[in-house]
């Protein structure tokens, strides 16, 4: 009969290179591991044939990568969420009576990205965030087609995008909420 020892000094090399093909971090495959072989212990599957052990094993090894993958994404959504709802919090609160520095920066950052656009791209720009017209009003002022508004303003932040964080882009369009107060 085959030991639990067996088993485990048999399986484990190969099922943590198994485990790091789904996940690269070394303690974390380990962990999972750990709780692959306390419950290969704790409901005696050591016992089981060879073939059925090891598609036991890989099996499980799998499945809790899977699991700490999906796991992770959930806390790395949570934690971007947070930071957004930091930011927008920092966004809408005073101190003393002025803006907070991160905003400022932020806000002339954007300055400079907005300056460094095509006249037509600008003035679209503009004419949304800081003035806070709509498309159709934008349309209307400039004796425009609206779908030259919003393919303006798309290729506008599509450029704005490639040279702004992901924070200053979320100040930029939630400036004419905050012009607007």
């Amino acid at each position: 009969m085959v030991t639990f020892d067996q088993i485990f000094q048999k399986y484990y090399h190969s099922l943590l290179l198994y485990g790091l093909k789904f996940i690269s971090n070394d303690n974390d495959v380990n962990d999972i591991l750990q709780e692959v072989f306390a419950v290969v212990w704790e409901k005696e599957k050591y016992k089981l044939e060879t073939d059925h052990l090891k598609s036991y094993l890989y099996n499980s090894v799998r499945n809790g990568c899977l699991n700490y993958l999906r796991h992770q994404s959930v806390v790395q959504k949570h934690a971007e969420q947070e930071k957004v709802t930091a930011s927008f919090n920092e966004l809408h609160f005073y101190q003393s009576g002025e803006k907070s520095l991160i905003e400022k920066e932020g806000l002339e950052k954007i300055y400079v990205a907005i300056n460094s656009l095509s006249d037509n791209y600008k003035e679209v720009i503009e004419l949304s965030r800081f003035q806070g017209l709509k498309n159709k009003e934008i349309a209307e002022k400039l004796n425009i087609p609206l779908r030259t508004v919003e393919t303006r303003l798309f290729r506008a932040l599509s450029s704005l995008r490639k040279s702004l964080t992901n924070k200053q882009i979320y100040i930029l369009m939630n400036l004419s909420l905050n012009t607007a107060n």
